[in-house]
């Protein structure tokens, strides 16, 4: 036998109280399991249940799921003590006698001396003293005949005394509670009241335990005169016995099961990556106390929120995108794509920022939160397409992606807690719906060069995890493997936009949030190829249309994605209202028209889309007067930037006059004179002739020819001209 058991000894295996009774042969040992009296049984990897041997006692006790269990004697305060796993500095700080104590009594073991009368007990003493007199010397007396037997029946067994159990427990022993039974008792059950009702609060509590004890004070008076009145326990007692009795279930039944896990629950070993690309975490934030303006068109964006993809194991932030609505399919794949490419923008930060341009690649996986843009299976198609796989994060475990809620944590320390903003009146804000005790304004241009700045400075400074910069340990992995990369990011936009199924295509092209998107040659090309598979009840006399699903970009209403089902392709149309739509958002889309709405202004032709906007850019230019100044401020900078200005293609020279008596002289600047003779030879243009003017009997009212603005009508359609298309007489609601 490797390890020596005797029989009747007790072990602990794994936190089983078990009794070793006998070798039954072949290195075959039985075991009694103390609480039911049952052989022990032990389960292999396979299941299956066979009798402990020699191998398996000697591979448990390494692995420290076998230990001996000591023989714990005496009151029951020091058994619990013995439990007690202190260290040698805690046992010095908590009892510097410990040491004596454990010098007596283990000499003594040597000694052969138990409990003996006192004349005997001081020849051991003296023996003890003189054989260790060094140690004896930091002691100020010999112990008592009395206190020495009282420490051998209580602190261990012979040649078993550990040190922890010769610390005193004077002090450090649960006392019993010095208030009667009757009150213990109505405090636990107010208590538990507390926790079991989430509207109540202690005070309230406290206030109906005071209550009760004052009602059987009462009642003890009138029984009995020698029943004595219950004192009551004081506020802070109280409440010190609600905090008492605070786990897991009563935190459960009072807040719920999702915040008891998130307090009391282990959160789990977290993401691991062996390598950089291997696993992203992407995560969206809200940003608290922010309302951003767009100083191109004059519109309030509203309150940003950040998506963010995150690499597992550098903990660089490889893409990142900033929208102004829910997250959606669009701001993840937007995201995507950012990470997918090189930063070259970023170049033209300061020098040492330069190795940003390299954060970027294609990961193997990605793990996601369990939100509807992201559950279905486009998202999941489209990432699969690309190479990437999608892990969804457990539901309600916001610490599974604790990478990301811990960036947005360091973000708000180094940015959005520092941000003053600016607050714009209250006549305006009231009428963009804002609260200006809860709001501040930046400009799209101030808030987006803030974070690119913040998320520069995170990656050169030194994470408390890594101990060492994200940026460098990016620049280690990406020398080692490379970076992978994803084919065509142009296919995603067309693969997971937004998608909205039935919209007609016609010969004036697409109507669609009361834009039109049109292409002469490319709706041409759907009409040739669609025009045959659509069904010909319904079809306007004369021409061709057709219904298919589009994919768009709900920040950018600038174009649309037409689905082609006969080349099984996606036709891309841009709106013809390109000045008005181009990173327009949807949101901001219907905000505008509802503005025009309650101003009473038109909004029907694309003049009337522009006039309003114009006028909603002059009214918050009116009331907010400092963004106008810092719009000009930014882009005086970009101005001076050599960055912008090598980029630029057209470029502007500058002529000085010279002084002279009467003023400045003319400025000559080289240019081309004008022909004198025509390179046509005067030939006439060729064009087509334009068609003979037609007299319609239909005459339109003047009252409705002037709220129309037109008179134009489609000779078979009835539709009434509009941005070059036409659009239905009857207003079915905007965002049809």
């Amino acid at each position: 036998m490797i390890i020596k058991f005797q029989r009747g000894e007790g072990w602990i295996y794994k936190g089983q109280p078990v009794l070793y009774q006998q070798e039954l042969g072949n290195g075959v040992l039985y075991f009694l399991v103390e609480q039911t009296l049952a052989p022990l049984q032990i389960v292999d990897e396979d299941g299956i249940r066979h009798a402990p041997d020699i191998a398996w006692a000697r591979d448990a006790y390494a692995a420290g799921h076998l230990r001996k269990a000591s023989e714990l004697k005496g009151p029951k305060a020091r058994v619990l003590a013995a439990k007690r796993e202190y260290d040698i500095e805690q046992i010095h700080e908590l009892d510097p006698k410990a040491a004596f104590r454990a010098l007596v009594v283990r000499g003594m073991d040597k000694l052969g001396v138990g409990s003996c009368s006192d004349p005997k007990m001081h020849v051991a003493i003296a023996k003890l003293w003189a054989a260790h007199p060094i140690e004896a010397m930091g002691f100020d007396r010999k112990p008592s005949p009395r206190a020495v037997r009282k420490w051998l029946s209580e602190r261990g067994s012979t040649f078993d005394r550990p040190l922890q159990q010769m610390v005193s427990l004077s002090g450090r022993v649960p006392r019993k509670r010095k208030l009667p039974s009757e009150t213990c008792e109505l405090m636990l059950r107010e208590s538990l009241g507390y926790w079991a009702h989430f509207g109540r609060s202690i005070d309230a509590a406290y206030a109906r335990f005071k209550g009760r004890i004052t009602n059987l004070n009462k009642y003890r008076a009138s029984r009995a005169q020698y029943m004595p009145q219950l004192k009551l326990p004081s506020d802070e007692t109280f409440r010190k016995e609600v905090r008492r009795l605070e786990c897991y279930e009563t935190y459960a039944a009072r807040f719920g099961e999702k915040k008891a896990k998130a307090r009391l629950k282990a959160s789990g070993e977290g993401l691991v990556a062996q390598r950089f690309l291997q696993l992203g975490c992407m995560d969206h934030t809200l940003v608290d106390n922010l309302v951003v303006m767009n100083l191109d068109q004059r519109l309030p964006m509203g309150r940003p929120w950040l998506t963010i993809l995150i690499d597992v194991r550098t903990r660089c932030v490889v893409g990142w995108v900033i929208t102004y609505e829910p997250p959606s399919l669009y701001s993840a794949t937007e995201c995507i794509k950012r990470a997918s490419r090189p930063k070259l923008a970023l170049l033209a930060r300061e020098s040492r920022y330069w190795p940003m341009a390299n954060i970027f690649g294609k990961f193997d996986e990605i793990v996601v939160d369990n939100g509807k843009e992201l559950s279905g299976t486009a998202f999941e198609d489209a990432m699969i397409d690309i190479g990437t796989s999608v892990r969804w994060a457990p539901v309600a475990s916001p610490t599974f992606k604790a990478i990301g809620e811990r960036f947005f944590g360091t973000l708000n320390t180094l940015l959005f807690n520092r941000l003053p903003g600016a607050t714009l009146s209250p006549t305006l804000l009231r009428e963009m719906d804002l609260d200006p005790s809860k709001t501040a304004v930046l400009t799209i241009e101030e808030l987006e060069d803030l974070i690119t700045e913040a998320i520069c400075l995170y990656h050169y400074q030194v994470h408390r995890t890594l101990t060492v910069p994200p940026a460098h340990l990016w620049q280690e992995d990406m020398e080692a493997h490379g970076i992978d990369v994803i084919p065509d990011l142009r296919r995603l936009d067309k693969m997971v936009g937004a998608m909205r199924p039935g919209c007609r295509v016609t010969r004036t092209g697409v109507i669609f949030q009361n834009l039109r998107y049109f292409d002469e040659s490319l709706v041409g090309g759907l009409l040739d190829d669609m025009a045959g598979l659509a069904p010909q009840r319904g079809q306007p006399k004369g021409s061709a249309s057709f219904t298919a699903k589009i994919k768009y970009n709900p920040a950018n209403l600038g174009e649309i994605h037409v689905w082609n089902v006969r080349r099984k392709q996606y036709v891309t149309l841009p709106c013809l209202d390109h000045d008005y739509a181009d990173g327009l958002s949807v949101t901001q889309h219907k905000m505008l028209r509802k503005w025009t709405e309650a101003k009473g202004l038109a909004f029907s032709s694309l003049d009337e889309r522009l006039a309003a906007l114009e006028a909603f850019s002059r009214r918050i230019e009116e009331v907010a007067p400092d963004l106008q100044i810092r719009s000009r401020r930014n882009l005086a900078r970009m101005r001076q930037s050599p960055t912008i200005q090598g980029l630029a293609h057209d470029t502007v020279g500058l002529a000085y006059a010279p002084a002279r008596h009467d003023g400045m002289a003319p400025i000559l600047v080289a240019h081309d004179v004008l022909a004198d003779t025509r390179s046509d030879s005067g030939q006439p243009n060729t064009r087509p002739a334009r068609p003979a003017s037609k007299k319609t009997k239909t005459k339109t009212k003047p009252a409705v020819a002037a709220a129309r603005g037109s008179s134009d009508l489609h000779p078979e359609t009835g539709e009434e001209a509009f941005g070059g298309g036409y659009v239905r007489q009857v207003w079915k609601g905007f965002g049809e």
